[in-house]
């Protein structure tokens, strides 16, 4: 009878230990995937905002470089297994060292359209943009990484952003990233 009780203790112990898990391992994710807050009527999510402000050297040349994530409620939102969320959009700005603007630009998601297929376009934000200091020093331009993945998930498509000395911009897929087989699976659906 003793090892009842035991046994029914150890039980509860851990349903009750595992409910608090589940909410903690929701408040991790939150924390993981940057999402600031969830609004209790639509839940809708909105991931945080974010500024970077650096000073990058390209060809002997500096410019001070500012990129501010922010959720965007212009923009549609986007639907996915993991919810509904507020997607983003990226201001980029680029001085020269003697204050004049190189290049300045808000990207949305549909700015990487073109080389995304519809149903992923359709079920993901535009996640981030970063200063790559290794590709720069390759290739004498500015060069950017930025992502569009599906959110609250590390499936992502990278993106090579170069700017150019006089200040055009190219952009392309980031072929040195391997297969996109979740992509596969995403066109089928």
């Amino acid at each position: 009878m003793k090892q009842i009780y035991i046994i029914a203790a150890l039980v509860l112990g851990l349903m009750t230990g595992c409910s608090g898990n589940k909410k903690d391992a929701q408040e991790e994710a939150k924390k993981m995937f940057q999402i600031e807050r969830v609004d209790e009527d639509s839940e809708l999510q909105r991931m945080q905002v974010s500024r970077i402000n650096q000073e990058i050297n390209c060809k002997g040349k500096k410019f001070k470089l500012s990129v501010e994530r922010a959720p965007d409620g212009n923009l549609p939102h986007v639907k996915s297994s993991m919810g509904l969320f507020m997607d983003n959009s990226i201001q980029v700005k680029i001085v020269r060292e003697n204050g004049t603007i190189l290049f300045e630009k808000k990207f949305t998601k549909s700015d990487f359209a073109p080389y995304l297929p519809v149903k992923y376009l359709n079920r993901s934000v535009l996640e981030g943009l970063v200063y790559d200091d290794v590709r720069s020093a390759e290739k004498k331009e500015i060069t950017l990484a930025a992502s569009v993945s599906y959110p609250m998930t590390d499936l992502y498509i990278p993106f090579v952003l170069v700017v150019s000395q006089d200040g055009k911009l190219s952009i392309s897929k980031d072929e040195d990233m391997g297969e996109m087989t979740f992509l596969e699976s995403s066109e089928e659906e």
